[in-house]
């Protein structure tokens, strides 16, 4: 979900792994070569959107897949990405994630409550593009459910992400080491 800390907590797990950290939001931007999620949004529609986060997603998975170990025995230089809220929504991503764990990739689903994402959003929007007409409350509430199947189906572990990113990072990495 927006908010949530994919990005923070993903910048601080690549840097205790060593390694290096991408996320889709910008690879999707360059695949489009736009400048802002919410533009792409309001000229193109999600549509556009959804389409450049799967083909920036297979294009990610099939360079990175070239230096990912089989077995993950150590985590030193293994790629981090965060991946956009509703990327495990659109078809053709959520196979990708799905082919990227059979491959030996890693999902950690980060979550928080809804009252509380609506507070870091309210201080910080950011480039996120609102997706309904409703309050952000109520938008995320009806995301959340309609995206907590291809959540949970997807994750191997999932991690509360209302603490500061410091305190999600180390529970992230301790998933590593378990």
């Amino acid at each position: 979900m927006r908010g949530v800390g994919k990005s923070t907590v993903g910048e601080l797990v690549a840097e205790r792994f060593n390694s290096s950290f991408n996320d889709l939001d910008d690879l999707a931007l360059i695949h489009l070569g736009a400048s802002s999620v919410r533009d792409v949004f309001k000229q193109r529609g999600e549509a556009v959107w959804r389409n450049a986060e799967s083909a920036a997603l297979k294009k990610y998975f099939e360079v990175s897949a070239q230096g990912l170990p089989r077995v993950h025995s150590q985590t030193q230089g293994l790629p981090v990405l965060s991946v956009g809220g509703g990327a495990p929504s659109n078809p053709s991503c959520r196979q990708l994630l799905i082919d990227s764990r059979a491959a030996g990739w890693r999902t950690v689903l980060l979550t928080a409550p809804i009252d509380l994402l609506v507070q870091r959003l309210t201080a910080d929007m950011g480039d996120r593009a609102h997706l309904t007409e409703r309050s952000l409350a109520e938008e995320l509430s009806q995301l959340s459910c309609e995206r907590a199947e291809f959540y949970s189906t997807l994750a191997d572990a999932e991690v509360d992400g209302s603490a500061d990113p410091s305190t999600v990072c180390d529970a992230v990495v301790a998933l590593a080491f378990a």
